[in-house]
């Protein structure tokens, strides 16, 4: 066996929570539903945000906005949410969490 063995990068197929934990975002009501090579961002349960999802080899992914000038960078965490932020043209204006709805 050659090099470390590392466990694969999680997927990110499913409904997941948004958690806000700093920044411009409201504190509930946010979800994100992911599937494949994209998503939306819900409010209160009704789409508001399409986006493409571009998998970075190894170190997570971005959640691409189409239409807006708006980015979600994603790391996995090791209990299987992610850690997230949100990039406004380049700028970060928040940071959140996001946790697999079980429902």
């Amino acid at each position: 066996m050659s090099g470390p063995y590392t466990d694969p990068m999680p997927t990110l197929d499913g409904v997941w929570k948004l958690e806000r934990e700093a920044g411009a975002l409201p504190p509930f009501g946010l979800s994100k539903r992911i599937f494949g090579s994209g998503g939306w961002t819900l409010v209160a349960g009704l789409p508001a945000a399409y986006f493409r999802v571009e998998r970075r080899a190894g170190e997570g992914a971005t959640l691409d906005y189409l239409g807006w000038p708006v980015k979600d960078e994603l790391t996995p965490r090791a209990d299987g949410s992610w850690s997230g932020r949100g990039l406004l043209a380049g700028r970060e204006f928040c940071r959140f969490r996001l946790v697999r709805d079980p429902t």
